[in-house]
């Protein structure tokens, strides 16, 4: 193995280290600008409670009981 051999691995595990570290930079922009820009935790939160809201409004509109400890009056 020669000096010269070495240095050409050596050169190129740099390259691919500087890849992935560009990928991260990259990465981590894209979810700052998503944070930030696209309103992130506002979005994700109004979601939330909108399911939520769905799900109470269906619960109250079900024309039949879920709950066996209703009383149901016979005639």
């Amino acid at each position: 193995m020669t000096y010269e051999h070495l240095f050409s691995v050596g050169s190129s595990m740099r390259v691919l280290l500087g890849i992935i570290f560009a990928l991260f930079l990259i990465c981590f922009i894209a979810i700052i600008i998503e944070e930030t820009f696209l309103g992130g935790r506002r979005r994700r939160k109004a979601l939330k409670n909108a399911r939520e809201r769905a799900l109470a409004d269906s619960a109250t509109t079900d024309p039949a009981p879920q709950n066996s400890h209703t009383p149901r009056h016979r005639l």
